[in-house]
């Protein structure tokens, strides 16, 4: 891999790690070059001019000098202000980062990623719209690798969205008239399919569907290693389950005995 200093990619960081005793390597996803990995020389040191600007979730431009697996960065600078995010958006963008930098190869142009990475981490922060954009970005992954979401059944015949479908390995989509079971464990309806590859999100059903979908097809890309990101989402959610009974709990000893609601049973039905 080499690059003229002088020609500058948009690109995001996806992951760092130290290196020796002042530097890093870095992982970034590059508009023009897809994933690239550089050698941040010095960066950890505080006389560093690169320190403040090797941080996730910041629009930078690079440049890059050098051949072979240790190549150098030469330049970088921010394109747009560091996007910032706490909670569930934060863990998402995370499981971004940790999803690409484990599953897409290095030095392979992939502009559709790049354009549903950006994308998404301008929605993360719009309730509505993460789940989608989260979608999204898998499954530009998955195409990408070559696991793309079929439009045929196995015959070759098109999806039908009255009809329900399992996976078959190596083989694609098999009409079927049974929900899950265990001898076909990835069950989906023909109208979720088909919303999916319309890029239309407004059914809850087409989430679910899309979700057990990316998740099929990515874990066997991910090995046995678990995500260190889809761990802090459980960890989130606990917390706060936690947080939700804690309050309510509070709110239950302050109310007066009085002014605390009846009981559905003593209001009787209207029905």
């Amino acid at each position: 891999m080499s690059t003229p200093a002088s020609d500058l990619d948009a690109a995001w960081l996806l992951h760092q790690r130290p290196y020796r005793e002042t530097s890093a390597l870095a992982w970034f996803l590059t508009l023009d070059h897809g994933r690239v990995d550089l050698v941040v020389r010095g960066v950890r040191s505080r006389q560093s001019r690169y320190r403040a600007l090797l941080q996730p979730f910041t629009p930078l431009h690079l440049s890059w000098r050098g051949r072979g697996q240790l190549t150098n960065l030469h330049l970088l600078e921010a394109s747009g202000s560091p996007l910032w995010f706490h909670g569930e958006p934060l863990v998402c963008a995370l499981y971004a980062n940790e999803l690409l930098s484990r599953l897409l190869p290095a030095d392979l142009p992939c502009p559709a990623i790049f354009r549903e990475y950006s994308l998404l981490l301008h929605l993360l922060t719009e309730t509505e719209q993460r789940e989608p954009a989260l979608r999204r970005l898998e499954l530009a992954l998955l195409a990408f690798l070559d696991q793309d979401l079929p439009q045929t059944d196995r015959d070759g015949q098109p999806l039908r969205p009255e009809i329900f479908y399992s996976w078959v390995h190596e083989q694609g989509w098999q009409p079927v008239h049974q929900e899950a079971s265990a001898s076909t464990p990835l069950v989906l309806d023909g109208a979720s399919l088909l919303a999916i590859l319309k890029d239309d999100w407004r059914a809850p059903a087409t989430r679910l569907a899309a979700k057990k979908w990316t998740r099929w097809r990515l874990q066997p890309l991910l090995g046995s290693r678990p995500l260190q990101s889809r761990a802090l989402f459980y960890q989130l959610a606990s917390s706060a389950g936690r947080a939700t009974h804690q309050t309510e709990q509070t709110q239950a000893r302050q109310t007066p005995a009085e002014h605390k609601p009846w009981p559905a049973a003593a209001l009787g039905s209207s029905q």
